[in-house]
């Protein structure tokens, strides 16, 4: 009869934990589906930057369009929706960002992406900082400033119309 006793003494603080953590659970994962999304509103908003609407005006509109879907859902506290919605918010706005990756609309030989995200240069002006020499040329062969008018590669012959000449740099050519 003592088994019995101890499998009742020694279930209830078994449940009760199981319980307990069941509902810790809930609220941190509605915590973080809140997290979760702020994050792919970042992602939308650095999709939107980078001329998401001239690469694919369709994909970025169909992940706004679930943007506001989402934030719909969670407002009702409807949590298995949004989660839902935001799994396709996610896979839409992970294509775009991969086109991005390779779309190179300025034609200076860096991504859009490579432009918005590391570089900080334009993604509309092969040559941001108007030295003559286009951004990913000073990125990628010369390793110089493509955000520094004056750094520019010494011997070689400017690739673009110069709009920003470097006075220290007049009194060396």
């Amino acid at each position: 009869m003592m088994r019995p006793k101890r499998l009742v003494l020694l279930g209830l603080p078994l449940l009760w934990l199981v319980l307990a953590n069941a509902t810790c659970h809930k609220q941190i994962s509605h915590e973080g589906l809140a997290s979760s999304y702020d994050l792919l509103r970042f992602r939308l908003s650095e999709c939107r930057h980078m001329g998401g609407d001239s690469l694919d005006p369709v994909s970025l509109a169909e992940a706004e369009r679930l943007d506001e879907e989402v934030g719909g859902w969670l407002q009702e506290g409807n949590w298995a929706k949004a989660s839902a919605t935001m799994a396709q918010m996610e896979q839409t706005l992970g294509v775009l960002l991969d086109e991005m990756k390779s779309w190179d609309p300025d034609e200076d030989g860096l991504s859009n992406y490579a432009e918005y995200m590391l570089f900080g240069t334009s993604w509309a002006e092969a040559d941001t900082d108007g030295d003559g020499y286009f951004d990913g040329s000073e990125v990628l062969h010369f390793e110089t400033d493509p955000l520094d008018y004056c750094s520019v590669p010494m011997g070689f012959p400017p690739e673009t119309a110069v709009q920003h000449n470097c006075p220290a740099l007049e009194k060396l050519r």
